[in-house]
């Protein structure tokens, strides 16, 4: 197997290994260099100078290629583990009709999943701003008609779901680690995550079964990952590392960076001492007065990094592994276990000595060793993310991948939208017809084009490093259209008679209570109402005539206004129609309403009361007598509205002699008595005309002379 450039990028320090896998599976170290950056150039594991990470880094190069006596062109680097972002995702494609699921269409919604992703990482408050490079990604669950499903393909239905998740990283973490590679002449070839490198080294994996807290404590951060049944399953890191640290006794000491470093390294070598401060005053003093002065501050460090162990840990692991060289920290390791309640003996600093199956450059024996390992152990065994380019339409993208990538997967991270992968089929165009829901489909779309190394290709095709992909986007269906007159009944013309009057009839079409012509084009989501003129229903509705409404009429009877409530009618050639019936070219229809005749009122008159002698008599009625406008009419008149109707029982007004048979006369008349007649109390004759109500005395009384 070919050696390996393995390249630790740090925070203060750059470190290089070249390393190679023997035949007996174990690795062996060729070569080794370091380097410090004069200045910071590195801010949590992101390059924020690139020149001068480039300086650091061609110095380790120059180095390696002094001592082995070969140019190194390739590389492999680990990315900050804290910049490791992942993302679960649902989305749904929805179909008018059934339709099948090839694999074309899984792997575009599958790719649509993790474009969703992406948007959810980037819509966070935190990530708006941030661009990501996707570095892999699983389907984890699908479904076809709401039920879950092992494998879309080939199945059948309207309704597909798949649930992805996915793995990123900010393009400025890669682009960053690129430019500077650039800078010195070499290729990115494997990428792992720096606590996955740092683990495969410091944790073999027989010991992966316990539940494990490995902490890679640096200059600015404390990356930490934990194991658990063989693997590890989580990952996390304390924004804090051994800069603190460095940074407190420079503030108490006004030292300069470089000097207080130093100081702090010496710490666990000196029981005293001597540095000159940034004033020039030289200093001395005792290893115990700096660990005070510094215990607050890895107190602090050591509370957040057991915060944060127990949080993704959910409980106090069997013991932590210390790496980096920020764990050379005094005190960390007694403080760590003392917050997290362990013996001391369960918290240990991995060094180069204590790892199995690694040979070579003896000199290398500290913690901060184990992650330059760890990258190179992970590029030999072909664990790390695949890096490679290819070209979409002309412009070069990079592709990581823990297998080969597709042309989809490269389509993505051109940031290509996977809607564009299939041409969409033209919007159906849906409305409702008389309340039913009609659909017009659209025409379907055409699928894009690919080439790759200019032969057709298909989305899920692998591809190799440097292949050339021409894309061009399907073509998307037209829109359905269609004019009324395409979906309704054949329109006829009639002619008829109503009321009277010759009328056009027509089939009528309204769209929201407004009439349209059969000519217009139907919109999306339009609610027709289609008045064909076939029935009498039909011709009803189109003059708004309602069968089943009453109609009142009034009419006056001796002064008194009667209203009745009728029922309508509607005839057609003069029969009366019971129900809904077919009309012809031609009929004759009116409304009516129901007929009232006088008889219906079933009329009977007052009769005439007068006061006789005081006594209140009936004259009987003599006949019934009904009259309109002063003319009799019959009881199978039909009454209209506004009829004014005169009832009397009398063809005319009684005479008093007509009213005697009426009176009480005394049994026995003396002589010398006379008739006396009055009305109202004015003498009357047997000829005076009555009015009803009238009051009549008649007496025999005594004539004096």
């Amino acid at each position: 197997m070919e050696p390996i450039f393995a390249l630790d990028i740090g925070t203060r320090m750059v470190m290089g290994l070249v390393m190679i896998k023997n035949e007996d599976q174990t690795y062996e170290i060729l070569a080794s260099a370091q380097t410090e950056h004069r200045q910071r150039a590195m801010y949590d594991g992101q390059v924020h100078d690139v020149d001068e990470v480039a300086r650091a880094v061609d110095k380790v190069k120059t180095q390696l290629e002094k001592k082995i006596d070969t140019k190194l062109k390739q590389v492999a680097v680990a990315a900050a583990g804290r910049a490791l972002r992942t993302e679960v995702a649902v989305v749904e494609q929805k179909e008018l009709l059934p339709v099948r699921w090839e694999r074309e269409k899984v792997l575009a919604l599958e790719i649509e999943a993790v474009h969703q992703a992406l948007r959810q990482l980037q819509s966070s408050a935190n990530e708006e701003l941030q661009s990501y490079h996707c570095v892999g990604y699983n389907t984890i669950a699908r479904w076809n008609e709401g039920e879950e499903i092992a494998n879309l393909v080939g199945q059948r239905g309207r309704v597909a779901k798949v649930s992805v998740i996915a793995t990123f990283l900010p393009r400025t973490v890669v682009d960053g680690l690129v430019a500077v590679l650039g800078r010195v002449g070499l290729e990115m070839t494997s990428l792992t995550l720096e606590p996955i490198a740092a683990g495969q080294a410091a944790i073999p994996p027989n010991m992966r079964r316990l539940n494990l807290a490995l902490v890679d404590v640096g200059a600015g951060t404390a990356d930490i990952a934990l194991t658990r049944s063989g693997s590890f399953f989580a990952y996390g890191m304390v924004p804090m590392a051994g800069d603190e640290v460095t940074e407190e006794i420079c503030t108490q000491y006004l030292l300069d960076f470089k000097v207080g470093e130093k100081v702090k390294r010496e710490l666990q070598k000196k029981k005293q001492l001597s540095f000159t401060d940034f004033l020039g005053a030289k200093v001395v003093v005792g290893q115990s007065d700096i660990l005070e002065i510094i215990k607050p501050v890895v107190v602090r460090l050591a509370e957040n990094i057991s915060n944060e162990i127990l949080k993704l840990n959910n409980g106090v692991p069997h013991a932590i592994i210390l790496i980096g060289g920020g764990s050379l920290t005094p005190l960390l390791s007694e403080l760590l276990a003392e917050t997290l309640g362990i013996p001391q003996n369960r918290v240990g600093i991995q060094v180069r000595d204590r790892l199995a199956g690694i040979s070579g450059e003896k000199t290398l024996k500290g913690p901060e060793t184990i992650t330059p390992i760890g990258i190179g152990i992970a590029a030999l065994e072909g664990n790390g993310l695949q890096y490679y380019t290819v070209s979409v339409n002309g412009t070069s993208v990079p592709i990581f991948a823990l297998q080969l990538a597709t042309v989809a997967e490269a389509l993505l991270a051109a940031g290509i939208q996977p809607r564009s992968f299939l041409g969409k089929p033209g919007a159906a165009l849906t409305f409702e017809l008389n309340g039913e829901m009609q659909v017009i489909r659209g025409t379907l779309g055409s699928p894009a084009q690919l080439l790759v190394n200019g032969k057709p290709s298909k989305l899920d095709q692998s591809l190799n490093a440097r292949d050339e992909i021409i894309f061009t986007p399907g073509e998307s269906g037209k829109d359905a259209q269609i004019c009324f007159k395409d979906v309704l009944p054949l329109y006829v013309t009639k002619w008829i008679l109503w009321n009277g009057q010759s009328e056009k009839y027509v089939p009528q079409i309204f769209v929201d209570d407004q009439l349209v012509c059969e000519t217009d084009q139907i919109r999306d989501g339009y609610k027709v109402a289609y008045l064909n003129n076939n029935d009498l229903d039909n011709l009803l509705q189109q003059k708004k005539y309602n069968i089943n409404q009453k109609e009142a009429i009034e009419i006056t009877v001796n002064g008194e206004l009667l209203r009745f409530e009728l029922d309508r009618q509607v005839w057609v050639n003069n029969c009366l129609a019971e129900g809904n019936r077919p009309i012809q070219d031609g009929d004759s229809i009116e409304t009516r309403l129901k007929e009232l005749t006088v008889g219906d009122l079933k009329l009977k008159p007052q009769p005439m009361v007068f006061h006789i002698n005081e006594e209140e008599v009936e004259y009987p009625i003599q006949e019934i007598i009904i009259t309109s406008q002063g003319q009799p009419v019959s009881e199978s008149e039909l009454l209209r509205d506004g009829t004014e109707l005169r009832v009397s029982g009398y063809k005319q007004k009684p005479i008093l002699s007509e009213l005697l048979p009426y009176v009480k006369f005394p049994d026995k008349v003396h002589t010398g008595e006379t008739l006396t007649l009055t009305v109202n109390g004015q003498p009357a004759e047997f000829t005076t005309v009555l009015h009803p109500g009238d009051r009549l005395k008649v007496n025999w009384e005594k004539v004096n002379n």
